[in-house]
């Protein structure tokens, strides 16, 4: 379809832009998928039995004692080459997200792997932990200040340790490359530990949990919904709406029992199951028992009837039928509105040429049946009529500098990064002020009133640029009968709209903080600014879509004069012909069908891709 936008010359660059890199996320069809649970909830046995089953053993470290510490990335090895990537945890103290920490190879300890046999031992190091004073656990926002510790607390003995050192993770984020034809098919697994690793790291909360298209929520058989499930599940989980969720009551074998009638054992898994679904506030469909220790050993042992018993072969089936469907469904989402709305414009543009066609061949065929005489007449009135258009039209080219002018002081000015700068730099020293959570929840709400105030006054600057544009086209319009202005005025209310709800998120995790007991200057420090940064990255991708916009306005009007200027050269063209030959009217008629027919020509070809494209998206996303 851009292949044929581009042909016809009709389409802004912008859109045919749109078209190419929907097509590129449509063809990559990647799908991120998020692990989340308490510790010791069998998060990474479970990866294990879905993805590596087939090596015969434990491939990520699951056994007893051998909890994964920091959130592992699970993705396909670039070049079939495969590698760990580790984070230490002292890139804390550094104010750099890590996606941002992804790009600079010098911050990441890389682990090469060898021999294949070799890299479940390599990858303990998953596991590993330090010993840091207790000072040094503040700092990285791993321990809670001193005025939230209680006094028999202060000094603290750890076994491992000594007095005044506590044990905390080695790595703060790791990325396991590994060849694997589901992995490398576009799947990357997200395996997180438990609560305090999600409350202490914001970017993990707001960014890679909110951004998995899927997640599967772990809780334990035996123990239920306990009260941190619930926070994990109430602060992080249950406001991603847009999310595709499964939770998996894990290690139901700890109900198998021989001496037990396997109906009653059944009975109670659905039991437990129904009152989890009733806790969550889900469908009873989107919980699934299941035994992941189990359904390793019946893969590795080839035992079927084990494998079936454990879940997860119906696991699977919900990931088939569910999961994947809904990364699929929100493609189909933007690939629709975008095909029709650049099929529609098009249809328009080519309808509107053909209809000057005919104007044009018509006023021919008058101009036939009129006496020679008025020709001369008329060349001169299309002469000084198109002399006055040009003159117009310089002066319609000498306002573009006055509606850039407008479009920086009314609308860009308000959305400029450093006015949103300076606007985090001064929440910032605010927010580290704040020691409690009705302050931290203030500051939130100061820092996103103040964002919000400047979309405002940009949207009035949307309008009042609507309106300069609007008013400066309207007169050229009356006076030479352009086409009208179909361009949609740019709507920033929306993006106010979105703005606001993304406030209301981030007021929910202030207050989140004190459950948490994670309100020390560090971890509010990297909150914010994980905060600020989502924020500034929003204002300027609005900022870019309101000068494409303009851009947008600018080209068609541009259009628009150039086809009207055109048109009264070919109409002067054609009467000067006339006049010097009255019988050219009939090949200059001819000429104006032969257009014709081919555009509409090109309007059946269009109809034609419009159909390919609606049965390639109905092919894709049924």
């Amino acid at each position: 379809m851009a292949e044929l936008t581009g042909d016809l010359g009709l389409v802004p660059g912008g859109s045919i832009l749109h078209i190419e890199n929907l097509a590129f996320e449509v063809e990559q069809d990647n799908l991120r998928l998020a692990v989340v649970g308490e510790f010791s909830r069998g998060k990474t046995e479970l990866i294990n039995a879905l993805l590596f089953a087939d090596l015969g053993q434990r491939f990520l470290p699951s056994s007893t004692g051998q909890t994964t510490m920091c959130p592992v990335e699970i993705r396909g090895a670039p070049q079939g080459r495969p590698g760990l990537q580790l984070l230490p945890i002292a890139s804390r103290s550094m104010d750099i997200s890590i996606e941002k920490l992804k790009r600079a190879g010098s911050a990441w300890v890389r682990v090469d792997f060898g021999e294949e046999a070799n890299r479940g031992q390599r990858l303990k190091v998953l596991t590993e932990t330090i010993c840091v004073t207790i000072e040094e656990a503040r700092r990285l926002g791993l321990c809670p200040p001193l005025n939230r510790v209680a006094k028999s607390r202060e000094n603290t003995v750890c076994p491992s340790c000594g007095l005044g050192k506590v044990l905390i993770p080695r790595w703060r984020h790791s990325m396991l490359f590994l060849p694997h034809p589901i992995l490398d098919a576009g799947l990357t697994v997200l395996d997180t530990p438990g609560l305090n690793a999600i409350g202490a790291e914001p970017e993990l909360t707001f960014s890679m949990l909110a951004g998995a298209d899927a997640l599967l929520f772990i809780l334990g058989i035996d123990t239920g919904v306990t009260q941190s499930d619930m926070v994990i599940w109430e602060q992080y989980l249950k406001r991603n709406q847009n999310q595709r969720q499964l939770v998996l009551l894990n290690k139901v074998d700890t109900l198998w029992d021989e001496l037990r009638d396997p109906f009653e054992i059944e009975e109670e898994i659905e039991v437990q199951a129904q009152r989890t679904a009733e806790r969550l506030g889900i469908s009873r469909q989107q919980i699934i028992p299941i035994s992941g220790q189990k359904a390793l050993l019946g893969r590795i042992r080839g035992n079927e009837e084990l494998l079936q018993r454990s879940g997860i072969l119906e696991l699977e089936k919900a990931i088939a039928e569910l999961i994947i469907p809904g990364r699929r469904e929100s493609l189909e989402k933007k690939s629709r509105p975008l095909a029709k709305r650049i099929l529609a414009d098009q249809q328009a543009l080519l309808s509107e040429q053909d209809q000057r066609l005919v104007t044009q061949i018509q006023s021919l065929h008058d101009l036939k049946e009129r006496t020679g005489e008025k020709v001369p007449k008329l060349i001169r009135q299309h002469q000084q009529r198109l002399t006055q258009f040009d003159h117009d039209r310089a002066a319609f080219e000498g306002q573009k500098l006055a509606f850039q002018n407008s479009v920086q002081k009314h609308l860009l000015s308000p959305l400029s990064t450093a006015t949103f700068d300076l606007i985090i730099s001064n929440a910032k020293g605010e927010m580290l002020s704040a020691w409690t959570t009705a302050g931290i929840v203030d500051r939130f709400r100061n820092f996103f009133a103040e964002a919000t105030r400047q979309f405002d006054i940009a949207l009035a600057g949307a309008e009042t640029v609507n309106g300069e544009i609007a008013r400066e086209y309207a007169a050229l319009q009356k006076r030479y009968s352009l086409p009208p202005l179909g361009t949609i005025p740019y709507a920033i209310l929306p993006r106010r709209a979105e703005l606001l709800a993304m406030a209301e998120d981030y007021e929910r995790f202030g207050m989140m903080l004190e459950i948490a007991v994670n309100t020390q200057s560090a971890v509010v420090r990297k909150a914010f600014l994980t905060v600020a940064g989502k924020v500034r990255d929003y204002i300027v991708e609005t900022r870019r879509d309101a000068q494409n916009w303009v851009d947008e306005v600018m080209a068609v009007m541009n259009q628009y004069l150039e086809t009207h200027h055109q048109k009264a050269a070919e109409e002067l063209e054609a009467l000067e012909r006339i006049s010097q030959a009255m019988d050219s009217i009939d090949s200059r008629v001819l000429r104006l069908q032969t257009q014709r027919a081919a555009t509409q020509d090109q309007l059946v070809e269009l109809e034609r891709v419009g159909a390919q494209v609606h049965n390639a998206l109905d092919a894709t996303f049924t």
